[in-house]
């Protein structure tokens, strides 16, 4: 029996696979498969167009990296450190995503605060829902590795010191960004909240048992705040980076250890920052509006979980 000629059959040497004739009427009773998304237009360029995102640790590379990527597509970004000079350095960075004609200060705002204080942080928030007028994300950044040691050579001081930055500060964070965005994003779309977390957030690494305890510390704040904030929309992630390909952030590791790590890289490199904004940018935008409580890997592979 020959069968209905309702596909164009693909031979020569393909066997028995065929394409749909895609100018055949539909059958009566079939549907279109439901969708939400408007096919008929074009996904917008500037698809973050009027949030607005504050950022800490915004001094170091990947807050910079990150607040330009955000900028290039449509957001204000808050930049907060506590390093004036290392924030000053930033400003002519950003200034070219912003664009010509447009005043800088209606785009960005840079904060000289530090992010393990409770009254700065506070106040943080407030100032950014006072030029902007609203908050929908936070990228929470801030981060101290320390140096190598094994556990028998930490001091109290050490690990005090590490967790305030790691782990105070994105409690802080969360807490603060969280009241405002309640307050002031939309009620639609809530607000999204980004802690960086690290590849030691999922595994342990010898002679960094303080830097390990806090990146893990960053999952259970992220567990159960977004356990919290779901009933306001407002999405709660962990993003673990493993080794950034900057100088800055390769000190500490001598050479032979630096190659161990990137011989355990699937992807056979280090990530950049841009590799880090890109996420970040997706995180904030509507495309991970279903996304809460998870953690996001950019390690290139490093680590199987």
């Amino acid at each position: 029996m020959q069968r209905a000629n309702t596909t164009d059959s693909v031979r020569a040497g393909f066997g028995s696979i065929s394409t749909l004739n895609l100018n055949k009427p539909v059958r009566p009773g079939i549907e279109r498969a439901p969708t939400s998304t408007n096919l008929s237009r074009p996904l917008p360029i500037q698809r973050l167009e009027g949030k607005v995102v504050l950022i800490t640790g915004g001094g170091g590379k990947v807050g910079v990296e990150s607040a330009g990527r955000l900028l290039v597509e449509g957001c204000n970004v808050a930049l907060v450190d506590v390093d004036q000079t290392a924030l000053e350095a930033a400003v002519p960075v950003l200034k070219a995503a912003i664009p010509t004609g447009t005043p800088p200060e209606s785009r960005l705002l840079t904060i000289v605060a530090d992010a393990t204080k409770e009254a700065d942080v506070e106040a943080c928030a407030k100032k950014v829902v006072q030029r902007f007028g609203q908050l929908d994300a936070a990228l929470l950044n801030c981060c101290d590795r320390g140096e190598s040691k094994t556990l028998f050579d930490v001091t109290e001081d050490d690990f005090d010191r590490i967790m305030a930055t790691n782990a105070k500060s994105a409690f802080l964070g969360v807490k603060y960004c969280a009241a405002a965005m309640q307050t002031t994003s939309s009620p639609t779309h809530g607000g999204s909240i980004i802690i960086r977390s690290s590849i030691a957030g999922l595994r342990g690494l010898p002679g960094m048992i303080s830097y390990s305890a806090s990146k893990f510390a960053l999952r259970g704040i992220a567990l159960t705040a977004a356990e919290e904030l779901g009933q306001y929309r407002i999405r709660v992630n962990t993003i673990h980076t493993s080794i950034i390909n900057t100088p800055g952030y390769q000190h500490g590791w001598d050479e032979e250890r630096l190659q161990e790590l990137k011989g355990e890289t699937s992807l056979d490199r280090f990530s950049s920052p841009d590799d880090v904004a890109s996420v970040v940018a997706f995180l904030v935008s509507e495309d991970s509006k279903f996304m809460t409580g998870g953690h996001l890997k950019i390690d290139g592979g490093c680590v199987a979980v």
